[in-house]
């Protein structure tokens, strides 16, 4: 676990870069990508947007105390409010605006449109923490369908329009440092 807690920070901090004006630019450079090349499969990713929602969190947090037991569900349910306390704290300070308002050529494909900033993404934080701590507790093959769903989520935050790449490696960070360290203390 420690591997990945060290892979999340290392994610964590190359999120940052979008403060330096070239990659930013090269941050819009690679949204506009994979924007426009998965624009076909937006449909897909508006299913895929659920996983990645607070309710998917609590329904999560839920699936952990059943399979696990009531005390490691509230040991993922205070991870998950920390992990989205610091995520709202940064939104609030960086206020990042999110690509379909600040690239002419982007659109919002989200089944619905987010009231909050755009950097980092809770949706991949979501998603990749409350993977990692699932894979604890089922088989390896499930384990490896719920990292296939975290990173479907992930890439659907920028096909959908609603968050740029540096954005989506900030997010997944937090949520495998998250994850990482919920199952160092399990």
């Amino acid at each position: 676990m420690s591997k990945i807690f060290a892979l999340g920070f290392v994610l964590f901090l190359a999120g940052w870069a979008h403060r330096h004006p070239k990659a930013a630019r090269l941050d819009e450079a690679l949204f506009l990508q994979i924007h426009r090349a998965c624009a076909k499969c937006a449909p897909i990713f508006k299913i895929l947007w659920i996983f990645g929602t607070l309710p998917a969190a609590f329904t999560a947090a839920g699936a952990i105390a059943w399979l696990g037991g009531v005390k490691y569900g509230v040991y993922s349910l205070l991870a998950y409010l920390v992990a989205v306390a610091i995520e709202r704290a940064i939104k609030e300070t960086i206020r990042r605006p999110r690509p379909y308002q600040s690239i002419a050529s982007a659109e919002m494909k989200q089944p619905r449109e987010p009231s909050d900033t755009s950097f980092p993404s809770g949706d991949a934080l979501r998603a990749w923490l409350f993977a990692l701590a699932l894979a604890a507790f089922v088989p390896t093959w499930a384990a490896w369908v719920l990292f296939g769903i975290a990173f479907a989520v992930s890439i659907g935050r920028m096909v959908l329009g609603v968050h740029h790449p540096l954005d989506v490696l900030t997010g997944t960070g937090m949520g495998l440092m998250a994850g990482a360290l919920l199952r160092m203390l399990w």
